[in-house]
């Protein structure tokens, strides 16, 4: 039988308490103008970071990767979720309930699993890892639609976020428990702490989902949730095999289950055409919603954590799979127990709160510095040469001015009294020479100098 977890090493202890009234900003004017800023400032602060993991990628990785992987981790990752998530570019996040068992900042192998509930889980599990410092180390698994997308997801692949395709039509043709593995694999070949997040769910809860969900869990004899969707085991599995390649001992692989419920949610599972918005649940959360300022009330997190040798019964390659799979049943089951007291009393089951600690993370604002001063001062910069330039060129400008000023006043009338002299001029050449071509010679008036050459008749007188 598996040892007992040996959770002062692995975790930090946190319990929690009801948070704070919400925070919505209304829209209007100010609000779009607000709305356009934040967004300026995420890309400014995105493209920072991409030049920075540039520079690291190619100065530092080729000397030494684990310090290169150090100071990604440090420099790019952490002060990116610092400067966005931390409150100095969007809207400072709702306050978290946070109860459970923690992720250790110092721990090389560790694995984040949680429900898949909204499109902004990513952004309130990376805010809870900031209230233990272990943001840095935070990896992502994403779908491979980010791949190809502007700066975000050329800075995803150069920090380590591993992209999975779940065999959609226009993804990459590649087998994503494979990619799975060997992404984890290259990120425990740096030796610094790392925590990999991953939704075995695979989608947001929807109705088109649920179905699916409910299919495929009848036709594996495994257990059919009401609030959530069939935990998938192939990723899961994958991602520990990745540690254990990399020579990590399965005991030093520490699995961290999440359960997370926002302020507001009464167990609505919504159609597949809503998207990410509700019929009931209108107060949860969005992506569209971060940028406006209206997270809600507060963010409902429990965290159970356990050592992956527990899990495998300390051999992941014989029957890993089904084991992996009885375990994340259990997990489940317990997910939905909590996720229906959620929706009925407004919390998790009593067995989940105990003493109360509410806790707010403030940003650390010096990460944010170095993170934005670059584009911040290279924009100022800009600006501030434009501006010069302009006083400098501003007497050319007003001669210039004052030129086409007199032009208009001096030259352009005197054109147009030439263009209408011209019409009289043109009427009198027409009335001469058709006066040339029609008069008789007879009424022309011969001149003083005229010489008689023989041509005219000769007068005889009487």
């Amino acid at each position: 039988m598996a040892a007992a977890p040996r959770r002062d090493v692995h975790v930090t202890q946190w319990v929690a308490r009801p948070a704070l009234g919400s925070r919505h900003e209304e829209m209007g004017l100010l609000g779009v103008a607000k709305v356009v800023l934040r967004i300026l400032l995420v890309l400014g602060a995105t493209a920072s970071a991409l030049v920075a993991a540039c520079v690291i990628k190619c100065l530092v990785f080729p000397i030494d990767k684990v310090i290169g992987r150090a100071w990604l981790d440090r420099y790019v990752v952490a002060a990116w979720a610092d400067a966005v998530i931390g409150g100095p570019i969007l809207p400072r996040g709702p306050a978290l309930k946070l109860s459970g068992e923690l992720p250790a900042p110092e721990r090389r192998a560790g694995i984040l699993i949680a429900n898949h509930q909204l499109d902004t889980d990513w952004f309130y599990l990376w805010d809870v890892c900031r209230v233990v410092g272990a943001h840095g180390a935070l990896k992502i698994v994403m779908l491979d639609d980010m791949r190809t997308v502007p700066l975000v997801g050329w800075i995803a692949r150069l920090v380590g976020f591993i992209f999975v395709s779940r065999r959609k039509r226009h993804a990459r043709p590649q087998n994503d428990v494979e990619e799975i593995q060997r992404g984890v694999s290259e990120i425990a070949e740096g030796q610094a702490p790392s925590l990999i997040l991953l939704f075995p769910e695979g989608t947001t809860v929807n109705e088109e989902a649920k179905r699916k969900s409910d299919q495929y869990a009848s036709s594996k004899e495994r257990p059919r949730h009401e609030l959530l969707l069939a935990p998938r085991t192939a990723g899961f599995v994958a991602a520990c095999r990745g540690y254990v390649a990399r020579g990590v001992p399965l005991d030093d692989i520490i699995v961290y289950d999440a359960t997370m419920a926002y302020a507001g949610y009464r167990g609505e599972v919504p159609a597949w055409d809503l998207g990410f918005e509700r019929n009931d649940d209108v107060d949860l959360p969005n992506a569209a919603k971060l940028f406006k300022g209206a997270h809600g009330d507060h963010v409902r997190v429990h965290v159970n954590a356990y050592r992956a040798s527990e899990i495998f019964e300390d051999d992941i390659r014989e029957n890993g799979d089904q084991k992996a799979t009885k375990w994340l049943d259990a997990r489940w089951v317990e997910k939905n127990a909590r996720m229906k007291a959620f929706a009925t009393t407004g919390d998790f089951e009593a067995s989940d709160v105990g003493e109360t600690v509410l806790l707010k993370q403030p940003a650390m604002l010096l990460p944010f510095a170095l993170l934005t001063a670059g584009w911040l001062g290279s924009l100022s910069f800009a600006a501030f040469v434009a501006f010069l330039a302009f006083l400098v060129l501003l007497p050319v400008l007003l001669i210039t001015m004052c030129g086409a000023f007199a032009c208009c006043l001096v030259v352009v009338p005197c054109i147009g009294l030439g263009l209408c002299a011209l019409g009289p001029l043109a009427a009198a050449k027409r009335m001469y020479e058709h006066d040339r071509r029609v008069a008789s010679p007879l009424l022309r008036r011969p001149s003083d100098k005229f010489d008689d050459d023989g041509d005219e008749p000769v007068v005889v007188q009487q």
